[in-house]
């Protein structure tokens, strides 16, 4: 009767398992697949599995009460998948997948088995872009901005969290439910950080990041929790150097007009000699 119960309840979340969209730029360190489950877990042989169904073998990575079991991983997938060693402790599912790459982009399926029966718990719709905004700030700006936009009117609980990922991860500006939430925030962005106030209606989720120094060069995250999707953009910050300041232009025109000035006095020198000895002749 218990296993019974235990497979009712699978069965029941199999038909509401959910389709989350996860966004990611190649080159990242890591994306996070998420599978969270909340009923009970059975007690013969629970056995956690990714998969994806257009390949062969479908196995991306799989876990079982004494560890992991990779020896069915399809080899595409070999040294960069990960779970949390107390995944089934927790009832925390989720995948850690190492360097994504594009050709990770597809539809990754949660699943839970005790042995006889399989049922699915999340679908994971994975798409790995290669794009990335690259953005140069010329040194003694006032300030930069770092764009992230997405489809306009954005629900009301939707989180917006900056972070600088050059050399570790800072979080730079976090945007939850309509109103900043700076507590988390690096000290180093302590009130230099800004975000349009209307950005759930326009989707303009774009970072203003004032007197931007050398120090804050490097890749930024921007990072959408929208119901249940999770999107990432990329930007690229560069600090340069302006090549020739206005103050060295007005130095070099300056020094232009002497030099210029010092030749021509050298050129009609004689022209003067010649009027002061004239005046000297003169009865």
């Amino acid at each position: 009767m218990k296993t019974l119960v235990v497979f009712l309840l699978l069965v029941n979340v199999s038909q509401h398992a959910l389709a989350v969209v996860v966004e990611v730029n190649e080159g990242e360190r890591s994306v996070l697949l998420p599978c969270q489950y909340s009923d009970f877990i059975p007690e013969d042989d629970p056995t956690v599995m990714w998969t994806r169904s257009d390949l062969d073998p479908k196995s991306v990575h799989l876990r079982r009460e004494g560890g992991n079991d990779l020896t069915g991983q399809n080899q595409r997938y070999s040294g960069r998948t990960s779970m949390r060693s107390d995944a089934l402790d927790t009832s925390d599912f989720s995948l850690t997948l190492r360097k994504p790459t594009k050709t990770d982009s597809g539809n990754y399926t949660c699943s839970i088995s005790d042995g006889r029966e399989e049922r699915r718990l999340r679908d994971v719709q994975l798409q790995v872009k290669d794009q990335k905004v690259e953005v140069k700030v010329i040194e003694g700006s006032e300030f930069v901005i770092l764009p992230c936009k997405t489809t306009p009117d954005l629900p009301e609980d939707t989180t917006v969290e900056w972070a600088h990922s050059d050399p570790e991860l800072m979080v730079v500006h976090v945007y939850p439910n309509r109103r900043d939430h700076l507590d988390d925030q690096e000290s180093f962005y302590r009130n230099r950080t800004m975000m349009n106030k209307d950005l759930l209606k326009t989707g303009d989720l774009s970072l203003t990041l004032k007197y931007p120094t050398q120090r804050d060069s490097g890749g930024y995250i921007c990072t959408i929790y929208r119901d249940e999707d999770i999107l990432r953009q990329k930007v690229v910050l560069h600090h340069v150097k302006e090549p020739f300041p206005s103050w060295a232009k007005a130095l070099l025109v300056l020094l232009v007009v002497l030099v210029v000035s010092g030749g021509l006095l050298f050129h009609f020198r004689h022209y003067f000699m010649s009027g002061e000895c004239l005046l000297l002749h003169y009865p």
